[in-house]
C-alpha cells in the first residue's frame, strides 16, 4: 500500500494567512484565515436574536463584533422559538460567504479525534466507512449516553480503543460543560469558543491523517495537534507558496479554464444561483470517432471536476454539461467515474443523475471560506457582478 504523506504549507498575506493541503506532493486544498477575526465553522458563540422570525424560515443573529448569522427554523435545538432581545448558544456549521452571512445551528458538535460529542443530539451513530463490530461500537457508545446527549464515531476512532474512545467522550461532556458555564458569565453576545486552531481545524477536516509536516513562514500559537504532526518555522521565507511551487496552482485555480489532456478543458464559471461547469472538446482529434472520444474525455473531465471541488471549495448546486453520448451505458458510466472520483471529499457530495436537458446535477456541502468564494468576492469589489 502507498504511504500517504500529507504536507501543509502556510502561508502569510496582507490580511491573514493562507494555506494549501498536500497529499504526496498534490494539492488537495486551499484554506484562509483572516486576521480579522471572522467567525470560523465550528465556532461555537452567545448569539442575540436580533428580529423577528423571517418569513417562517428562521432568525437573523447577532454574533458580537459587528458579525451576524442566520438561524434556521429546523436548527432549533430547544423546546421553544428564540425571542427578539434572547441570547443563546448557537454553532457556526456554514462559514459567512460572498453575499451571505454566517450558517447558525443550536445542534451543537463538540469534536474531538476519534468522536464528536453530541449535547443536544439525542442519537448515536457510527462512521459508515467503519465496516467491522459497527453495531456493537454503536451500543457501547450509546451506552454512555444520557438523554438528550448523543455521539458519532468518527473513521479515526477505528484506530481508538473504547476506553480511549471513552475517555475522549468524557472530555468532551467537560468542554460542553465549560462551554455552557462560559457562557452564562457573558452579558452580551460574542464567541464562547473556538474548538481547533488554524493547522488543527484543517486537519479535522480532512479525519486526523495519520502524520502530516507543517510549513509556516508566521507563528501560530498552535494547540491540539497530534503528536504525529510537526511543525518546521520558516520565518526567513517571505512567500512560502512560491518557496513550496504552490503559487502557480494557486493562481490557476482562481481562472475558470481548466486545460485537460489533448486539448479539452473545463470552464468553471460561478453565478448566484450555482456552479456550471462545461466540458469542451476543443482542439481534440476525433480519430476513434465521436462516441469513444468524447467518453474518454468525460471520464477524464469526472476526475478533474471532483478534484477541482474540492480544490476551489465549490459548494451548493453545481451542474455539468458533459461531452454528448448517444450511449446509454457510457453515461452511466461517467457517472460512475464521478461519484468514484468524489468519494474521498470529506464534503459531502451528492449526484442526482442526468436532467432531460443532459446536464448531470450535483450538490456539494459548503462550510467554509474557500478559493471560489475569494473569487467572487475579488469579482464583486471590481464591479463585475
Amino acid at each position: 500500500m502507498c504511504e500517504k504523506n500529507y504536507t501543509i504549507v502556510v502561508d502569510k498575506e496582507e490580511k491573514g494567512v493562507r494555506a494549501a493541503l498536500l497529499k504526496n506532493d498534490d494539492v488537495l486544498s486551499f484554506y484562509f484565515q483572516s486576521s480579522s477575526g471572522e467567525v470560523r465553522a465550528g465556532d461555537i458563540c452567545l448569539g442575540r436574536v436580533s428580529g423577528s422570525r423571517i418569513h417562517q424560515i428562521g432568525w437573523f443573529m447577532d454574533l458580537g463584533h459587528g458579525q451576524s448569522g442566520f438561524l434556521p427554523g429546523n436548527k432549533i435545538a430547544s423546546g421553544h422559538h428564540p425571542e427578539p432581545g434572547e441570547l443563546r448558544i448557537v454553532q457556526v456549521e456554514k462559514e459567512e460567504s460572498a453575499g451571505k452571512v454566517a450558517g447558525l445551528t443550536e445542534q451543537v458538535q463538540i469534536v474531538g479525534k476519534g468522536m464528536i460529542y453530541l449535547p443536544l443530539g439525542g442519537y448515536t451513530a457510527v462512521s459508515h466507512k467503519i465496516r467491522e463490530h459497527r453495531e456493537l461500537l454503536r451500543k457501547q457508545v450509546s451506552s454512555w449516553c444520557v438523554p438528550p446527549e448523543g455521539a458519532i464515531v468518527r473513521t479515526t476512532g477505528a484506530r481508538m480503543s473504547i476506553e480511549q474512545l471513552y475517555g475522549e467522550f468524557q472530555e468532551l461532556k467537560a468542554q460542553w460543560e465549560k462551554i455552557r458555564e462560559d457562557s452564562g458569565r457573558m452579558s452580551d453576545s460574542g464567541l464562547i469558543r473556538r474548538q481547533l486552531s488554524f493547522i488543527a481545524w484543517i486537519l479535522n477536516e480532512n479525519h486526523f491523517p495519520p502524520s502530516c509536516t507543517v510549513y509556516t513562514n508566521q507563528f501560530l500559537a498552535e494547540t491540539g495537534l497530534p503528536n504525529h504532526t510537526s511543525v518546521v518555522y520558516q520565518p526567513e521565507e517571505e512567500n512560502l507558496f512560491a518557496r513550496h511551487g504552490l503559487y502557480g496552482i494557486y493562481e490557476a485555480s482562481s481562472r475558470p479554464l481548466v486545460p485537460l489532456r489533448n486539448g479539452a478543458s473545463l470552464v468553471i464559471d460561478y453565478t448566484e444561483a450555482l456552479t456550471a461547469i462545461d466540458v469542451n472538446s476543443g482542439s481534440t482529434v476525433f480519430r476513434q470517432g465521436w462516441e469513444t472520444t468524447a467518453f474518454d474525455i468525460n471520464c477524464m473531465a469526472a476526475r478533474e471536476i471532483a478534484r477541482q471541488l474540492r480544490l476551489r471549495e465549490i459548494g451548493g448546486m453545481i451542474v455539468v454539461d458533459f461531452l454528448h453520448l448517444n450511449d446509454n451505458d457510457n453515461k452511466e458510466k461517467v457517472l460512475d467515474y464521478l461519484k468514484e472520483a468524489v468519494c474521498d471529499d470529506p464534503a459531502t457530495v451528492k449526484i442526482f443523475g442526468y436532467t432531460r436537458l443532459g446536464l448531470v446535477e450535483l450538490t456539494r456541502k459548503r462550510r467554509r471560506f474557500g478559493l471560489m468564494d475569494r473569487v467572487i468576492t475579488q469579482q464583486r469589489q471590481k464591479g463585475f457582478r
